[in-house]
């Protein structure tokens, strides 16, 4: 176990570093490229080389963590999430190939956070709002941060009222309403029982919905 973990994360490093080289690389490309015709060309060609690499990058972001999540969810589903620094490495590099990727910061996030290292789970929680800002568990778990993990409560109000505006995405109707749980949390422990009110209501019009829709979450179906 131990050996084929320190594999893969030598392999996400590897990938890492080799990322970085062919973007730099393209980079100096450009610029040595004379201002013609020709460069256009070049560049355009380079671009397909770019989103080429792109798709590169988010597969071997998936591909890591689909090896993490299956011992996230169950092999050590009774050890305390602050005690899972294994998939730290991995989570990491996963941030690095596909920032868009949003379960990655939350989960260690929150492993950071509850270790003690809250600096440093607040910034992660901060960088996925910042290269996801219309992600709606990203902005939900900052929010829970922020209260929690620190004292800038009203920081964490701005970033749960930012959760319910209406350009916010949610993945699933299920993260929708665990994040609306998180949001009526950071309402109520601040005393805003109006607002936390007006989630409550939200939260049970969701749960109507996924009724309504026969939804499972995912894991849970037959």
């Amino acid at each position: 176990m131990g050996v084929g973990l320190r594999t893969r994360v030598a392999i996400a490093a590897a990938l890492v570093v080799l990322v970085g080289t062919v973007l730099a690389g393209q980079a100096v490309a450009d610029s040595l490229l004379p201002e013609d015709e020709v460069a256009d060309t070049g560049r355009t060609l380079g671009r397909a080389g770019f989103a080429y690499l792109t798709g590169v990058r988010t597969y071997a972001a998936a591909v890591l963590w689909n090896r993490i999540d299956p011992l996230f969810h169950d092999y050590y589903e009774d050890l305390p999430l602050q005690e899972q620094t294994f998939m730290l490495p991995s989570i990491r590099a996963i941030v690095a190939l596909d920032p868009q990727f949003e379960q990655t910061y939350y989960v260690a996030a929150w492993v950071l956070a509850q270790r003690g290292s809250v600096d440093e789970g607040v910034e992660l929680a901060r960088l996925g709002v910042e290269n996801n800002p219309t992600s709606g568990m990203l902005r939900a778990n900052y929010a829970q941060i922020l209260f929690l993990f620190t004292d800038d409560s009203d920081e964490a109000v701005r970033q749960a009222t930012r959760t319910l505006e209406d350009d916010i995405v949610w993945r699933t109707l299920f993260d929708q309403y665990d994040g609306y749980a998180m949001v009526r949390g950071v309402y109520s422990a601040v005393g805003a029982e109006e607002a936390a009110a007006r989630v409550s209501q939200e939260m049970r019009r969701i749960d109507d919905e996924i009724d309504e829709l026969g939804l499972v979450p995912e894991g849970h179906g037959n």
